[in-house]
Parts: C-alpha cells; sequence; structure tokens
C-alpha cells in the first residue's frame, strides 16, 4: 500500500501588471482616506467611505499645500489657469471698496466670500512663487 501526499497548491505568479500599493506604503494598509486604501489588497475601490475619506485627504493635502507654499508648476497653461482661477476667487475682496452706508458687501457677507477669498489669495501666492522660483524637484506636475 503507498500513500500519497496531498497535492500542494501552487499559488499562481503575481501579475506584472498589478501595482500592489500596500506592498510599498505601510500607511496604505491602515489609514482610511490614504490614497491607494480603496484599491489595495484586492479591494474594489467601489466603497462609497473610503470614496469621501480620500477625497477629503486629497482636498487637506491640496489646501496644506497652498498654505506652505508648495502648490507650484512651471507650466505655462497650468499657470495661467491657476492665475485666472485666483483672480476669479480673489475678486470679492474689491466689494471692500464698494459700500452703502459706510458698510461694504464683503464685510456683511464674510462668511460666504471669506473661504473663496483666501483661496484665491493663496493660489495667487502660488502662482507667484511658481513663477519666480520654482525646481524641477518641486512641481507638482512633474515638469
Amino acid at each position: 500500500m503507498t500513500i500519497h501526499k496531498k497535492p500542494s497548491r501552487v499559488q499562481p505568479p503575481h501579475p506584472g501588471y498589478i501595482h500592489e500599493i500596500a506592498e510599498h506604503d505601510d500607511n496604505v494598509k491602515y489609514l482610511i482616506g490614504w490614497p491607494g486604501y480603496r484599491t489595495s489588497q484586492n479591494k474594489s475601490g467601489l466603497g462609497y467611505i473610503e470614496t469621501q475619506a480620500e477625497l477629503a485627504h486629497m482636498r487637506g493635502m491640496f489646501i496644506k499645500w497652498l498654505v506652505t507654499g508648495k502648490f507650484k508648476t512651471r507650466n505655462p497653461v497650468f499657470l495661467m489657469f491657476i492665475a485666472i482661477y485666483g483672480i476669479f476667487s480673489a475678486s470679492p475682496i474689491l466689494l471692500l471698496f464698494a459700500g452703502i452706508d459706510g458698510r461694504s458687501a464683503f464685510i456683511r457677507n464674510w462668511y460666504f466670500f471669506g473661504p473663496h477669498t483666501l483661496i484665491g489669495i493663496l493660489l495667487l501666492l502660488n502662482v507667484i512663487l511658481g513663477l519666480i522660483k520654482c525646481d524641477r524637484d518641486e512641481s507638482i506636475t512633474g515638469d
């Protein structure tokens, strides 16, 4: 009587075209909202909570880059569109000069105009920084 061994299951090799971000970044495994969490470890990436958390994380990174002056690019097309959007967003500051009975519309509605104006001013400052000094390593677009 011969005893046969159970056949061992051989794992197929990992296809080279699939990039598993969790193999390279430990934060992806544990932090909801970290870019790559939704699709790491064979997840579908369609979860609503994870999608919203990643969106919030990227918005926070965007604001942090604006405040610290790291939202810079050397691409003239991007600089032009960022400048146009910055001017449009910062335009409510002109309401400081136009007022009725000594009170400007900006002061009366600061809660509405304030965040947009602040983002517009920060965008314009980052455009100026991008024009003055922006090394190849500092560009957010990698150009």
